[in-house]
C-alpha cells in the first residue's frame, strides 16, 4: 500500500499514470503492452524537443506528459511544459522567473527535481527554491519561494531532491549546507501544514511517501541518517544513524522493510520499519556485501533487490539476506532508476542503451536496445503501452508497433 493507493481514490486506473519521481516512489508499475525492443528506427512513436534543459523525470496523468526545465546562463527562467502522449504535441509551456540564480555548469543540478501530478494539478519544484502549482491546463494555482521564506540554498552542487505527495500535501526535502528542513505544503493553497528543521546536511535523495498501518509516512535517506516521519504531523517516528554515502539514491520498499542505497560498500542496507526512536542497534536487517548504488535508486521486484553501481554493474541481491545472487555489466552507468514492468527489469543507461532483464533470480538478459541520444538519459515514465524517455532537452515515446517518425 503506497502513494499509488492514495491516488486510487481519484479513479486512477492501474498503469494509466506515472505521478511522480519513480512513479509511486518504487519504480514498479502495473502498465502493460510495454515494448521490450526498440531502436532509432523501430518502436519510436515520436520524438520532440523540450523547451530549456532539465534533469528531472517526466510525469504522466492520463493522456498528458509534464516536464520541468530551466533556461538562461544562470537558470534564471523556470519552465513547466505539457505534451500530448498520443502525438507528442506541445499543449502548453509556462515560464517563471527564478528566485535564486546560479550559473549553469556541469557540477550544479539543472532542473533536477521531478514534478508531481494528480487529477487536479501539476506541482513543480526547482533548485532555485521556487514551488509552483498549475492546473493541468497550465493555469497558475499558487506559487511560493522557499528561498524567500527560509534562506538561500547553499552548497557546491545545488539541490536535487524531488518532491513527494500525499492526498492533500506536497512534501519537500531541503538538505543543503544551510539550515535543512522537511516541509509539508497544502496542495490547494500552497500554505505550510508543518515544517520540521533538520541537521545541516548535503544530499540529493528524494523522500519516499508510503502508507503503513493506515497512516501515511515519509521515509528520508540522507547523508548519514535514515528517518521516518508521520506525514500528518511531521513527528519523527524512528531513525537510524551511522549510514555513509547515502546522499543520492532514494529509499525504496520491500514489504515492510526499507532498502537504502549508498555509494559506499557495506552501506547498502535493509532497515525494518518496526520500533520507535533511535533504532540503529536493532533495525538494520542486513548489509549488502558487494552491491552499491550510484545515481539510480534500488529496486525490489520479483523477489530480488537490484542495485546499479557507478561503473554500470547491476547487482541482484536476495532481499531477505543481502546475499549477492549474480551481477551483470551494463553498457554504461544509470542516472535513471531501473523500472520493473510486465515481468521484466528495464535498465536505461545514461548513454541511450537499455538492457532488459528477465525478472527473478535467474540471470537472463532479454534484449539490449540503443537509442541515439545527445547528452544523457535522465528519467523514464512507464504507462500503458509506452515508455516516456527524457534527456536534457528531448522526449521520446517508445511503444510497440509504432511507425518511425
Amino acid at each position: 500500500m503506497l502513494i499509488a493507493i492514495l491516488w486510487a481514490v481519484m479513479s486512477a486506473a492501474p498503469g494509466d499514470h506515472w505521478p511522480g519521481f519513480r512513479g509511486d516512489g518504487t519504480s514498479l508499475t502495473a502498465a502493460t503492452r510495454l515494448p521490450a525492443e526498440w531502436s532509432d528506427a523501430t518502436n519510436v512513436g515520436w520524438s520532440v524537443a523540450i523547451p530549456g534543459y532539465g534533469q528531472s523525470s517526466p510525469v504522466v496523468w492520463g493522456d498528458r506528459i509534464f516536464v520541468s526545465s530551466t533556461e538562461g546562463d544562470e537558470k534564471d527562467r523556470l519552465l513547466v511544459s505539457c505534451f500530448a502522449i498520443g502525438t507528442g504535441e506541445k499543449l502548453w509551456s509556462k515560464e517563471f522567473a527564478s528566485t535564486q540564480k546560479v550559473k549553469v555548469s556541469d557540477y550544479v543540478s539543472r532542473g533536477a527535481p521531478t514534478p508531481v501530478v494528480d487529477a487536479e494539478r501539476v506541482y513543480a519544484f526547482f533548485e532555485s527554491g521556487d514551488l509552483i502549482a498549475l492546473s493541468q491546463n497550465g493555469e497558475l494555482a499558487w506559487q511560493r519561494s522557499l528561498v524567500k521564506d527560509y534562506g538561500e540554498f547553499q552548497g557546491n552542487h545545488g539541490v536535487g531532491a524531488s518532491i513527494g505527495a500525499t492526498t492533500d500535501s506536497i512534501i519537500a526535502l531541503v538538505d543543503h549546507s544551510g539550515p535543512s528542513y522537511l516541509l509539508a505544503v497544502n496542495k490547494a493553497t500552497g500554505e505550510n501544514r508543518w515544517k520540521v528543521d533538520r541537521e545541516t546536511k548535503v544530499s540529493w535523495s528524494s523522500p519516499l511517501v508510503r502508507e503503513r498501518n493506515g497512516q501515511a509516512e515519509i521515509v528520508v535517506s540522507s547523508n548519514g541518517f535514515v528517518d521516518c516521519y508521520a506525514a500528518k504531523s511531521g513527528e519523527r517516528l524512528w531513525w537510524v544513524t551511522g549510514v555513509d554515502g547515502n546522499t543520492v539514491a532514494s529509499p525504496t520498499l520491500s514489504d515492510d522493510v526499507v532498502l537504502i542505497g549508498s555509494s559506499k560498500a557495506n552501506q547498502n542496507l535493509a532497515v525494518s520499519s518496526d520500533g520507535r526512536g533511535d533504532v540503529t542497534a536493532t533495525a538494520v536487517k542486513w548489509r549488502a556485501a558487494d552491491a552499491t548504488s550510484s545515481f539510480g535508486s534500488p529496486l525490489v521486484a520479483h523477489g530480488v533487490a537490484y542495485f546499479v553501481n557507478r561503473s554500470g554493474v547491476l547487482y541482484a541481491v536476495d532481499p531477505t539476506s543481502g546475499a549477492t545472487l549474480w551481477n551483470e555489466r551494463l553498457p554504461d552507468s544509470c542516472w535513471a532508476s531501473p523500472i520493473a514492468a510486465d515481468g521484466k527489469i528495464f535498465l536505461f543507461t545514461k548513454g541511450g542503451a537499455t538492457v532488459v532483464m528477465q525478472g527473478g533470480r535467474e540471470q537472463k538478459r532479454l534484449a539490449e536496445n540503443v537509442l541515439t541520444v545527445e547528452g544523457r538519459i535522465y528519467g523514464v515514465a512507464a504507462v500503458n503501452g509506452a515508455f516516456i524517455v527524457r534527456s536534457g532537452n528531448r522526449l521520446w515515446k517508445l511503444s510497440e508497433m509504432a511507425k518511425s517518425p
